[in-house]
C-alpha cells in the first residue's frame, strides 16, 4: 500500500483556478490508474512551497490557508503541510506568532520549520522553534498538537513524508510516501525465520524491493503523462504504522534483542542500504528519507522497547546516523526548558551537516507529565509510552550570525 500520495501545490506560480483544476485532474487520474494496478493510497496530502519573510506580511498566511483548507476539504485531502524558511534571513516574529495561532485554527495543518540544510544551520532559528514547541504544547492537555509540528535538518523538496515536506518549483509535482515496503521486509523476516543468515535476508528483500519500486515507478510516470502533473519519486522508507506495521518488531526478529541493544545500529545499516540498492537496481526515482524511521509514537513495538527502558534518547539520536528520519515522536517532560529542546534541535542539525543526510526533529512536551511517566494520548492512530528524559540545559547556545557552518569529515578530506 501507498502510504500517502502527496501533491505539491505550485502556490503563486499559478492560479487558484488552474490549481483547483488540476488537483481534482490528478486525484481521479492517480485513484483510477492505481485502482487498475490493485493499489491505494491510504491518505491524499498537499505541501506548499516554503514561506520566507514574505509571510512577515500581516494576514497573508492566514488567507493562504483558508484557501487551501478548502481546497482540502473539497477534495477529501486528509492532511496539508506549510513550510515556514526560518534558515533564510530576516524577522522571523510574525511567522512565529501566527504558527500558534494557525495549528490551533487548522487542524488538518502540519507546519515544517526548516532551520538547516547540508551546508549550515541557523543557531537563532532553532532557539526560537524550541520555544514554539514549548508554548504549543500547552494549546491542549496532552501535548498532542506538536504531532503536527517538526523542525526539518537538510530534507529535499516534495519529500512526501509529514510534517518534513516541502513543495519547489512552478508546476504541480506529487511524490509517493510507501508503507508496503515494511510489510515486505517483515513478511521476509517471517518466512525465512528467526535463524537465517543475515545476507539471506538481505538478499531476498532486496529482490523483492526491487519488484516494487519498479511497479510503483512506472505507476508515478503514467500518472505524470496523463495528467502533465510532475512525478518527483518514491520515499520507500520503512515506516511504522500503530497495530499493522512496525520497525521495532523487524529489528527484533532480524537482531535477536530488543530494539536498542547493541547490533540495532548494524541491522539499521544494513536496512537503509538495501533500500538505497533497491532504488540503483530499479533505477526508480528516490525522494525523501529512504531509511529506517524510528518514530516513536508511531510504532507499538517502539514505544513498548522505550516503556521497559530499552531506549533512551541518547540511542535514538546515534541511530540517526543511520535511520530515515531522525528523532521523530518523542515524548519529553512538559516542563522541559526551551534550551533543552534546542539542544536536541542542534545534535540532529549537526548530524545533518556532519553526514549530508536529511534528519528532522518532532519533540512532544507532554503537559503535566515528568521522566518515566506515561502518555494519555487515546487515539487510534498514536501509541502511548513512556515520557523520555532530557539532559539539564540552562545556558542558551547564541550565535551572533544568523548562519553558523560546520566543515563536514567529507569536505575537510577534499582540502
Amino acid at each position: 500500500m501507498i502510504r500517502s500520495l502527496t501533491i505539491g501545490l505550485p502556490l503563486g506560480s499559478q492560479s487558484q483556478s488552474t490549481i483547483e483544476s488540476s488537483v481534482k485532474h490528478l486525484i481521479a487520474t492517480s485513484k483510477r490508474i492505481l485502482d487498475e494496478a490493485n493499489q491505494s493510497s491510504r491518505t491524499i496530502r498537499f505541501t506548499l512551497p516554503a514561506i520566507g519573510t514574505d509571510g512577515e506580511i500581516e494576514g497573508s498566511m492566514l488567507s493562504t490557508l483558508r484557501w487551501v483548507d478548502k481546497l482540502a476539504n473539497e477534495n477529501d485531502v486528509r492532511w496539508f503541510c506549510m513550510p515556514l524558511d526560518f534558515l533564510q534571513e530576516g524577522v522571523r516574529r510574525e511567522r512565529i506568532g501566527n504558527s500558534l495561532d494557525l495549528i490551533s485554527r487548522f487542524p488538518k495543518l502540519f507546519m515544517n520549520f526548516i532551520v538547516a540544510d547540508t551546508e549550515r544551520m541557523s543557531i537563532p532559528a532553532i532557539n526560537d522553534v524550541a520555544k514554539l514547541v514549548g508554548r504549543i504544547a500547552k494549546k491542549s492537555n496532552n501535548g498532542f498538537d506538536n504531532f503536527r509540528v517538526g523542525a526539518s535538518c537538510g530534507c529535499p523538496a516534495n519529500a512526501p513524508f509529514f510534517p518534513f515536506s516541502r513543495h519547489e518549483g512552478d508546476r504541480m509535482a506529487f511524490s509517493f510516501a510507501l508503507e508496503s515496503t515494511l510489510s515486505i521486509a517483515l513478511q521476509v523476516s517471517e518466512e525465512l525465520g528467526l535463524h537465517a543468515p543475515i545476507d539471506s535476508f538481505r538478499n531476498m528483500l532486496l529482490a523483492k524491493l526491487v519488484i516494487e519500486l519498479g511497479n510503483l515507478q512506472k505507476l508515478g510516470e503514467q500518472i505524470e503523462q496523463e495528467t502533465g502533473c510532475q512525478f518527483k519519486g518514491l520515499d520507500a522508507s520503512f515506516a511504522p504504522f500503530p497495530g499493522q506495521l512496525s520497525v521495532a518488531l523487524l529489528i527484533e526478529r532480524l537482531l535477536g534483542a530488543p530494539v536498542g541493544s547493541h547490533g540495532s545500529l548494524f541491522i539499521t545499516g544494513m536496512l537503509t542500504d538495501t533500500i538505497r540498492t533497491a532504488f540503483i537496481q530499479s533505477e526508480a526515482t528516490p525522494v525523501g528519507f529512504n531509511g529506517v524511521m524510528y518514530s516513536l509514537l508511531e510504532d507499538d513495538n517502539l514505544a513498548s522497547a522505550n516503556s521497559r527502558r530499552c531506549l533512551s534518547l541518547d540511542g535514538l539520536i546515534a541511530m540517526s546516523a543511520m535511520c530515515g528520519c531522525g528523532v521523530d515522536m518523542v515524548p519529553v517532560p512538559g516542563n522541559s526548558f526551551p534550551e533543552e529542546l534546542a539542544a536536541v534541535m542542534l545534535d540532529i542539525a549537526t548530524m545533518t551537516l556532519a553526514l549530508k543526510k536529511p534528519l528532522g526533529i518532532r519533540l512532544l512536551p507532554i503537559p503535566g507529565k515528568l521522566s518515566n511517566e506515561f502518555t494519555q494520548f487515546n487515539l487510534d492512530f498514536l501509541c502511548d509510552s513512556r515520557v523520555m528524559s532530557l539532559t539539564a540545559n540552562d545556558k542558551t547556545i547564541i550565535s551572533s550570525k544568523h548562519s553558523f557552518e560546520l566543515l563536514s569529515p567529507s569536505r575537510f578530506n577534499k582540502i
